[in-house]
């Protein structure tokens, strides 16, 4: 009883080998074996049905997915403002390695003042 549902559990996408493993206290590769060895008696169109009863499963609407496409183009402008940032302190850098021959990028010590010297 307990391989058929660690096998419908993994087969249906609802937990990973890892996830399994840890529930039921066996190793990966013995869960990887009992799933192989079913797989081979049953016909590759096998699908098993997910244990899940069917109301907890979350319905995504027309709303949702117009936000979800809302928020994804929202991210990918921020996204494109950062590297247009990072593009424009590069050119920065380079300016300022070209004309005042200042590199950003190089770690510089730190230079004590004469003053600082003496008072030792």
């Amino acid at each position: 009883m307990v391989k058929e549902r660690i096998i419908c559990e993994y087969l249906s996408g609802s937990k990973t080998i890892q996830m399994l493993s840890e529930e039921y206290g066996m190793s990966r590769n013995a869960i990887n074996h009992m799933v192989s060895r079913h797989k081979s008696k049953f016909s590759p169109t096998f699908e098993a049905k997910s244990i899940l009863p069917a109301m907890s499963r979350k319905k995504i609407t027309g709303e949702t997915t117009e936000k979800l496409l809302q928020e994804n183009q929202a991210l990918r402008h921020r996204l494109e403002q950062a590297q247009l940032k990072i593009e424009s302190y590069e050119i920065m850098g380079d300016i300022l390695q070209e004309s005042y021959e200042i590199d950003l990028l190089k770690k510089s010590a730190a230079k004590q003042s004469p003053d600082s010297k003496n008072d030792t």
